[in-house]
């Protein structure tokens, strides 16, 4: 398996690349929460319903977690956490959740690690995507003879 990218071309005129050529990951299927129990339950002695069960009570909980102001730790995954959006006070006794909180969201932090080898200053590694290949998708009908401009 492997991550598919798409071709797409920097357009706006004020960015500092402009006119360069990233790579950017497309996504081409979901997959939920019935699936991953399907899948699941292919690889240990659990029935599809029960893990499927576990798995919806584990979103209760992690919702009741994160509504309680707790940041969730799930090892090899990532740590959870309710983050805020809100405009601004002139004066702390200015600010009022009402006026100022504008919404609440979920902040992830994949769990990151240093692979054997890599030490203090290099890049850790996600644990969600270590080893993980990129392809080009194969329908990304991008010219690449495309003449370079003077």
């Amino acid at each position: 398996m492997a991550v598919n990218y798409r071709l797409t071309k920097e357009n706006r005129e004020d960015a500092k690349y402009f006119g360069k050529w990233y790579a950017r990951a497309v996504m081409t299927n979901k997959t939920n929460l019935r699936q991953i129990a399907e899948l699941i339950q292919t690889n240990v002695s659990v029935k599809e319903s029960d893990v499927y069960a576990v798995l919806i009570e584990f979103v209760n909980v992690l919702k009741s977690e994160l509504m309680a102001s707790h940041a969730v730790v799930i090892e090899r995954l990532g740590t959870f956490r309710a983050g805020l959006s809100t405009s601004p006070a002139e004066t702390a006794a200015a600010f009022s959740a009402s006026t100022n909180v504008k919404g609440v969201h979920v902040n992830f932090q994949p769990e990151m690690r240093y692979l054997s080898g890599q030490g203090k200053g290099k890049r850790a590694t996600c644990m969600l995507l270590s080893g993980v290949k990129v392809k080009e998708l194969p329908e990304n009908k991008v010219d690449k003879t495309e003449p370079e401009k003077p």
